[in-house]
């Protein structure tokens, strides 16, 4: 039995985390089983390709432990985007032995070129594992958004950030690649008026009891079968309206939540929240539903590449719509 000091603490401690935690309003729909449209069709197609090309002919890539590796995806993120028609720079990071660098593709906006939406991906991967979900998957939607935003302009600019070093042992260190982006976006004065960072969205399940949750955190959906959007409780309306213009656009499961908690903040929109941007990252929760999570079993045959298309189709026009000068986002 708990001592009564201990038992208070830890009723404190849960009825704390339980105020702090912000769940955005709308429908969390059911999983299809429609057949892929023609549409996420094409999608699936190209989203497996390249998960497979990042996991199995790449493999591991960390520049903390061989710079070949990683610079092998970097020299093919560069490839893909120029056989796209999509111009792309190097974002360079020095890491002691080498450069490494963030690809970035600009994708002007029209009216507002001054407001930037940012979607963010990392490439890299932890050392003993091909990160086919964490995060080739990642990789592959901002892959799949590029070939088409070249040909659909927005209101807003668009800028799509393949991240190097997110994993240890660059993890919020002066190293890591979103880090070095975000500090040199706001010493240019670059207005972010939203970064989502998508990390690891491809495994999804229907089994009830599939879907965990990090300490003290409950009431939320048992099932992995949905998309969630996390980011802090200064961000949570900004959560809020992201998932309102996701869910206008797909009926894919999808949730927000806005918790202080630490690990709302474990990917490279953290990056830019310590910028003071609003930022959140897109997710399947990782470990807290993917059993694969860093470790060498995270294969490409582990993905879900149905339920990743149906994701992708919604999430395009999403960011589409969170571009438009139409959309109001709040104020950070």
């Amino acid at each position: 039995m708990l001592h009564p000091a201990l038992r208070h603490a830890t009723l404190f401690a849960v009825l704390s985390c339980a105020a702090c935690l912000h769940t955005s309003p709308g429908t969390l729909y059911e999983s299809s089983t429609a057949p892929l449209t023609a549409e996420e069709a094409v999608l699936r197609q190209e989203l497996q390709r390249d998960v497979e090309h990042l996991s199995i002919e790449i493999g591991p890539r960390n520049a903390g432990y061989s710079l070949g590796p990683i610079l092998n995806a970097e020299r093919w993120l560069l490839g893909q985007l120029m056989l796209a028609g999509v111009e792309a720079h190097r974002d360079e990071v020095d890491v002691n032995v080498g450069v490494v660098a963030n690809v970035v593709a600009t994708f002007e906006g029209v009216t507002r070129p001054e407001e930037v939406v940012l979607i963010g991906a990392h490439y890299d991967s932890v050392a003993s594992s091909p990160g086919a979900n964490d995060n080739g998957s990642g990789v592959a939607l901002l892959l799949a958004m590029a070939r088409r935003l070249k040909d659909q302009p927005t209101d807003r600019t668009v800028r799509l950030v393949f991240f190097v070093n997110e994993e240890n042992p660059f993890t919020g260190g002066l190293q890591m690649g979103s880090r070095v982006h975000a500090m040199r976006s706001r010493a240019s004065g670059d207005e972010i008026v939203l970064m989502i960072s998508v990390d690891s969205i491809g495994y999804f399940s229907s089994q009830s009891g599939s879907q965990n949750y990090p300490a003290f955190i409950f009431g939320l959906p048992s099932v992995g079968n949905f998309i969630a959007f996390v980011s802090n409780t200064d961000n949570s309306d900004m959560v809020d309206r992201t998932v309102e213009v996701f869910q206008s656009q797909s009926r894919f499961p999808s949730i927000g939540i806005a918790t202080d908690m630490a690990d709302a903040a474990r990917s490279d929109h953290a990056s830019f929240l310590w910028e003071d941007y609003p930022a959140m990252t897109m997710s399947d929760t990782s470990e807290f539903r993917d059993p694969h999570y860093h470790k060498p079993t995270d294969v490409a045959a582990n993905i879900n590449y149905d339920e990743l298309a149906r994701l992708a189709a919604g999430f395009l026009p999403a960011i589409r719509s969170l571009a438009d000068a139409a959309t109001a986002l709040p104020s950070p």
